[in-house]
């Protein structure tokens, strides 16, 4: 059955691309037509023979660092990366003439909780005060890119040997993004950077009365923070469990590294994310010993930032306290405008459309007093523009799959290296939505980072599996 839905799909791709090459030469003559002729030729070629983990590996690595480049070479982030997706989802569907593929692996509960998801994005085109041309930028982010990788990862990663070279990437890429901060720290901005934050108006939210906030090559300062407090928790917990040497030095350099990071983003929410992880992992490890150390750890941590004045001289350190203080200037804006968005959310259940809360209405000519009242945090953005529905429906979904993701990495997975990377992506993960209660978690390249973790989790059993088989003939 699935074999004969493929062939439906490349008879389709075929006669598009027939109508394609006939509507060229009419308007463009015979060069342009061949040129596109050739491009199948081409992907076919590529298809055929190169591995398919290395497109991903490619992906994921300008997933990085899009918006650092979009700084020196102007470019729509956005429609970049949903054309990479698309890419790769043709490659690989192109990959399936030459070589079978395990598909059930990319049908589980996770492909039906997005699923879920996707449709509701779906019906929200029809919401009455939805605009078509903000839907159709804000969907990839919101469900297509999860539901595709959900689908996909887990049969283009068949061996954990793939998954661990994708951590130890993005371990190489932490490092680097905290490189540059130290750099931006010590050397200053360039000529590109200056251009941000004195003529783009960066400079009101990362020159600031407590100091410089740095922001690597990421967007801004909080989109690096949360990135560089999601990869300390994952490898500062994962990094214990690494058989091998070099790997786990390197884990535990990129911990480091990302704490430097998060530090210097001054990103307070974004200090949630280790500590939270904390908390998740000392439930989720069920160990007497690193029960005791996490907790007293995180006993003591808590107890220093809330209960003493220790380090405030420091600025790093004084930012950091300054995010358990609810008398804090920021935090009170925030509930401020949350109070504010209420009687304005009452009579809209479904939300205003997807990709216009706050002042991205202006660019569509919409007038509204929500434009002018910043939604601040990724939860506040669903609540206004997926309704009061969409956002419970959301954390919903996400509790669904945090349960069984737990459930996975406690009770099925049986090998003590592959558990304990999964117990700190949980953690992370866990962290992460915590601050998102301040700070929108989906910009990139946390967004896509963040769903491609979650797949892991669930085809974590195949896995597992692998390492036994490998274990009882080793």
């Amino acid at each position: 059955m699935l074999k004969n839905g493929s062939s439906y799909i490349k008879a389709t791709i075929f006669i598009i691309g027939l109508c394609a090459i006939y509507l060229l030469t009419l308007k463009g003559g015979i060069v342009p037509s061949l040129l596109f002729a050739c491009l199948p030729l081409i992907v076919i070629a590529t298809a055929k023979f190169g591995q398919k983990q290395y497109y991903f590996y490619a992906f994921f690595i300008m997933n990085y660092v899009i918006t650092g480049i979009s700084r020196y070479i102007p470019m729509k982030i956005g429609v970049i990366m949903f054309a990479l997706s698309i890419g790769i989802l043709v490659i690989f569907f192109l990959k399936s003439i030459f070589q079978t593929y395990d598909w059930k692996r990319g049908f589980n509960l996770l492909t039906v909780v997005w699923f879920i998801w996707f449709l509701y994005c779906l019906l929200e085109l029809f919401n009455p005060l939805a605009v078509s041309e903000a839907w159709l930028i804000s969907i990839n982010g919101y469900a297509i890119f999860a539901l595709i990788s959900a689908i996909i990862i887990p049969v283009i990663f068949p061996r954990f040997k793939d998954f661990h070279w994708l951590l130890i990437l993005w371990a190489i890429l932490s490092i680097l993004a905290a490189m540059k901060g130290y750099w931006q720290k010590n050397r200053g901005f360039d000529a590109a950077e200056l251009h941000w934050l004195f003529v783009e108006d960066g400079a009101r939210t990362h020159l600031i009365y407590s100091g410089i906030r740095f922001f690597s090559f990421f967007s801004d300062a909080a989109n690096f923070g949360i990135t560089m407090g999601l990869s300390m928790t994952v490898f500062g917990i994962s990094g214990f469990f690494m058989k091998t040497r070099w790997v786990k030095l390197l884990f535990w350099g990129a911990a480091g590294a990302s704490c430097y990071g998060l530090l210097i983003s001054g990103t307070r929410s974004a200090v949630v994310i280790p500590l939270a992880g904390l908390c998740a992992y000392t439930v989720l490890c069920k160990n007497i010993k690193y029960l005791i150390l996490s907790g007293g750890l995180l006993i003591v941590i808590l107890f220093i930032l809330t209960q003493t004045r220790i380090g405030d001289s420091n600025p790093l350190i004084w930012r950091v306290r300054s995010t358990f203080d609810k008398e804090d200037a920021s935090f009170k804006v925030r509930e401020i405008n949350k109070e504010k968005m209420k009687p304005l959310m009452r009579d809209k259940p479904f939300g205003i459309g997807l990709g216009l809360s706050g002042g991205r209405m202006e660019r569509f000519d919409i007038d509204s007093k929500l434009s002018k009242l910043p939604p601040d945090s990724l939860l506040t953005m669903y609540w206004i523009e997926t309704g009061i529905v969409g956002i419970s429906l959301y954390l919903s979904l996400l509790v669904i799959i945090f349960i069984r993701a737990s459930y996975i990495a406690m009770f099925i997975v049986k090998d003590k290296q592959l558990r304990n990377i999964l117990f700190s992506i949980i953690a992370g993960l866990a962290g992460v939505f915590v601050a998102a209660y301040a700070n929108d978690i989906t910009t990139y390249p946390n967004g896509i980072l963040i769903n491609i973790l979650f797949v892991f989790l669930f085809v974590a059993p195949y896995y597992d599996k692998e390492l036994a088989e490998h274990e009882a003939t080793a």
